[in-house]
């Protein structure tokens, strides 16, 4: 019904002194077009906008009923007010009206004022359900201009609603799967039980049910979608739920390009591992050739000094790249690697030498590792060299960590060390230590009294 004009009401007959006598009750209240059969007011709905139909049953050519039919189940016109007008008044009759979707059935003669009462009750309902079709449509377009697949289904978990962005990633014409069940339909059978579980649980109100999560979609076609689901319930009068609303956004092609982003990563940092690995291993092996130029003891021991120092820094290389947590050293392995290394290369002095180690499983940076390999060299080494003159004894090695404070402990007992400041030892490997230390800003605490006990404590952030 067109705002501020009279409304349309099409008047078919066969008779002309009915039609005149209609024309002359609905003056000047609405615009009354005429037609004289069933054909001819079937052509006139097809060109005008018609908001009510006053429909004679015997006519000539088609039957007021079969015109009813035909509009009741046309989608243009099925909201279309029909008040059939007949001479007829047998309940069969009424009711054979009312089967072919007629919304009043009036018995000739009329009355006007009950006629006028009728169309203006049946006018009232076209333009509220007319309003509600305005709005219905609107959001439906502000559902299709989502940029997500939006669906509404009920507790039974038949689909009442799909956006437009839902039909293209379902790859269904709209409205094809009203009313068939989700689950069964769009999601991957290995699935189903899983999801059917969890949809009662939420629709039960559970808390613990599926608010947000990931899960491939099926298409029609077959092919699976991850799509990143929100629900919220929809709840009716009462506050009882009456249904579920889901955004989902597929995450496919993200989730691909993450997936291949990771293996170049991986690729790229296996790559980085070897060609360190490579490099350090030449320079060992370059030391271990140059040491062998030399028969002075000193020279060559400086030469397998600097050939440990640099396999620390090779281990600290394999550990985090053998570690789950990205750019983190597992402490404790690294410990037990650096260990069984030393006392492997220098089985001629460590044959009677017992090593104990108890460590926490801790995580640290590659950098706070590498600084306490070359310190654990060090200081192992010295053990070996200065403390056992017999060649027995024990070294010990113990790490923890207290929210962000962390301690090593090196101990032996041995015949101890004179010196309680390590900065103020004349020895490289000792001056060594103290600069590491200090370059993890950290501390450093010697105890000679009984063997030698060197306590190391910074923070592991």
């Amino acid at each position: 019904m067109q705002e501020h004009a009279l409304p349309k009401i099409l008047v078919v007959d066969d008779n002309q002194k009915i039609l005149e006598l209609m024309e002359a009750y609905l003056f000047p209240d609405y615009e009354v077009i005429t037609a004289y059969n069933g054909q001819e007011s079937l052509d006139i709905i097809k060109k005008e906008e018609i908001d009510l139909v006053l429909l004679d049953v015997m006519m000539p050519d088609m039957e007021g009923y079969e015109v009813c039919n035909i509009l009741k189940n046309d989608p243009h016109t099925q909201f279309t007010p029909v008040i059939i007008v007949s001479a007829l008044s047998h309940r069969k009759d009424r009711i054979k009206g009312f089967e072919a979707g007629a919304d009043e059935f009036l018995t000739k003669p009329v009355d006007q004022l009950e006629l006028k009462t009728r169309i203006r009750s049946l006018l009232k309902i076209k333009e509220l359900n007319e309003k509600n079709e305005s709005e219905r449509n609107l959001a439906h377009n502000y559902l299709d201009i989502a940029g997500v697949m939006l669906t509404v289904f009920d507790t039974d978990r038949k689909i009442q609603l799909i956006n437009k962005k839902g039909c293209e990633i379902i790859g269904c014409k709209d409205d094809s799967l009203l009313g068939a069940d989700f689950i069964e339909t769009l999601v991957p059978e290995r699935y189903r039980e899983k999801a059917i579980q969890k949809f009662y649980q939420f629709t039960s109100g559970n808390t613990e049910g599926p608010e947000s999560f990931e899960t491939p979609l099926l298409r029609l076609d077959g092919e699976e979608r991850e799509i990143q689901w929100h629900n919220s319930l929809l709840h009716g009068r009462g506050d009882e739920v009456i249904g579920v609303l889901c955004s989902g956004e597929d995450i496919t092609d993200r989730k691909r390009a993450e997936e291949a982003l990771i293996k170049a990563e991986e690729i790229h940092e296996k790559e980085i591992h070897h060609r360190i690995k490579n490099n350090l291993q030449i320079i060992s092996s370059l030391l271990d050739l140059e040491s062998s130029k030399f028969t002075d003891p000193q020279v060559v021991r400086a030469f397998e000094k600097s050939r440990d120092r640099v396999h620390s820094i090779a281990i600290t290389n394999e550990e985090i790249y053998r570690s789950k947590e990205r750019g983190k050293v597992n402490f404790r392995n690294y410990v037990y690697d650096v260990v069984n290394y030393l006392h492997h290369m220098n089985n001629h002095q460590t044959e009677f030498i017992d090593m104990n180690i108890e460590s926490e499983d801790i995580l640290m940076s590659f950098d706070n590792a590498r600084h306490l390999g070359l310190i654990l060299n060090e200081l192992i080494m010295n053990s070996f060299k200065y403390a056992f003159p017999d060649g027995k004894g024990t070294i010990s090695i113990s790490s923890r960590q207290f929210d962000d404070q962390f301690t090593l402990v090196v101990e032996d007992d041995g015949i101890g060390f004179p010196v309680k400041d390590i900065s103020k030892t004349d020895t490289l490997g000792l001056k060594l230590v103290n600069e590491l230390v200090e370059q993890i800003q950290g501390n450093i605490r010697i105890d000679g009294s009984s063997g030698t006990k060197y306590t190391i404590n910074f923070r592991n952030l």
